[in-house]
């Protein structure tokens, strides 16, 4: 092949990839951002007393500055933690801060994985069912 035919084959080949892989533009301040997050269960402790401490806790999440909405969570993974939703990133940066981290250590003897996601459209399709609603 000549060179000048193989650069324009790679170059229609490249130019897809080069637009997925170009950051997105960034948020606006006011943009609202899902974080998930995932702590290991520390060894020993059963799945009940996970969910039992989860529920203790939902009056401390009720307060949480810029909170709109927090779903608990145990994974398949060894790990618990929750799927939030905050009105801005600054509301849950200010959150999970270094005090946080460092109680979660304390606490559990592992750090947490906090990953935060841009929300720029949401669905609320029902409220979820009685059984896990929080009262």
């Amino acid at each position: 092949m000549r060179p000048i035919i193989l650069f324009a084959a790679l170059s229609l080949i490249a130019s897809p990839l080069a637009a997925q892989t170009a950051p997105p533009p960034a948020p606006s301040a006011d943009t609202p951002v899902a974080v998930l997050v995932s702590i290991p269960i520390p060894a020993g402790v059963p799945r009940t007393a996970i969910a039992d401490g989860m529920a203790k806790a939902v009056p401390q999440y009720r307060a949480v500055p810029g909170l709109v909405r927090k779903l608990f969570t145990i994974g398949d993974d060894g790990g618990f933690g929750g799927m939030y939703l905050f009105r801005t990133r600054a509301a849950a940066q200010a959150w999970f801060n270094d005090a946080w981290f460092a109680r979660v250590a304390k606490t559990y003897g592992s750090t947490g994985k906090v990953s935060y996601y841009d929300v720029p459209v949401a669905l609320d399709n029902a409220p979820l069912p009685e059984s896990v609603a929080a009262k």
